[in-house]
């Protein structure tokens, strides 16, 4: 089952990589893409409005050919959005985590018009939806689901492998004493050593909790198989 574009996925087909891509088609083939064109005025619901505007020997014009495809794109971007509306939605606490500022700046902001498409409820601004569009100083507008993709990416902490990360550590101790646990050790248990053997008290920690890890790692992969 193919799930609904996101709001990302439809803001990528107006963006200025679309752009790009449409005049790198053009000049591809512009025979195709002319072709492609004409194929979604006639299937595309709501593209036939552009049936009588647009002329039929611009197609042969690969500026205009290429404002026809991003004219298009634009038109399915929304289109998209009207069916299928979307229902998630934050509060301002979570919307100036994404951006960096205060809430009372978002509050602000939305009282200004420079969030559009927010709901108020009972004189409160209560929901801003993932479409929500955030007009900053500079003029540039970005959904509020790019900006929680965009913290998210930035916060997301690295994951490291338990097993990767133990062995790592106990080969660091193996060469700062010259060998193996065992051959500087013996056969000492956790509880014979002393306070001034905190580097064999770690190391033998990580010893047994690699052994824990890896039995781990063998019994996922064998229910995998």
């Amino acid at each position: 089952m193919v799930m609904r574009p996101t709001v990302i996925e439809r803001t990528i087909l107006t963006g200025p990589s679309a752009e790009v891509f449409v005049k790198k088609m053009v000049e591809t083939d512009q025979l195709l893409m002319a072709a492609l064109v004409k194929n979604l005025l006639f299937t595309v619901k709501g593209a036939e409005r552009y049936i009588h505007l647009w002329d039929e020997t611009c197609f042969l014009d690969r500026e205009r050919l290429s404002e026809y495809a991003s004219t298009l794109l634009q038109h399915i971007s929304r289109e998209s959005s009207s069916e299928h509306p979307s229902h998630v939605s934050f509060s301002t606490t979570e919307v100036a985590k994404y951006i960096g500022v205060t809430v009372q700046t978002v509050n602000t902001w939305i009282r200004e018009g420079k969030i559009s498409g927010v709901e108020k409820e009972r004189n409160r601004w209560t929901k801003i939806p993932e479409d929500a569009v955030i007009t900053f100083a500079h003029g540039k507008a970005v959904p509020v689901s790019v900006l929680k993709a965009n913290w998210e990416a930035e916060n997301q902490e690295p994951q490291v492998d338990e097993a990767v990360y133990l062995n790592k550590s106990i080969q660091e101790f193996e060469q700062k004493y010259g060998g193996p646990f065992e051959e500087i050790f013996g056969d000492k248990t956790i509880r014979e050593l002393t306070e001034e053997d905190t580097d064999a008290s770690v190391w033998w920690s990580y010893k047994a909790r690699l052994s824990s890890a890896t039995a781990i790692s063998r019994n996922k992969e064998n229910n995998v198989f």
